[in-house]
């Protein structure tokens, strides 16, 4: 996958139609399951190399560190999703995994 062009500060810009957005997202969800269900046990257990525009210098982790991050990083910005909504007069469904409906 190519490096994006933009950084994080022009990333809200890249999308302002709702539905373009959407149509993104569900096309981005595709492409991330078909690389997970491609991903083998020796690959996770190597390190992988790449430049941090956050740090702005280049780092070595280990795969499944990275993959265990990027699936569990979404659910720091869920929270704050939440955070806003309830702070806007939102109120949403039940949250909890064992109170959702089925």
């Amino acid at each position: 996958m190519p490096r994006p062009e933009a950084g994080i500060p022009e990333s809200v810009s890249l999308f302002p139609d709702w539905d373009a957005l959407k149509e993104e997202r569900a096309r981005f969800d595709g492409a991330i399951i078909g690389w997970a269900d491609a991903v083998d046990q020796s690959w996770l257990a190597g390190d992988h190399t790449y430049y941090s525009g956050a740090t702005k210098r280049e780092l070595t982790k280990p795969c499944w560190v990275l993959v265990t991050h990027m699936f569990n990083h979404q659910t720091h910005h869920r929270g704050q999703v939440h955070c806003l909504l309830t702070q806007a007069g939102g109120k949403p469904a039940d949250t909890d995994l064992p109170f959702m409906p089925e």
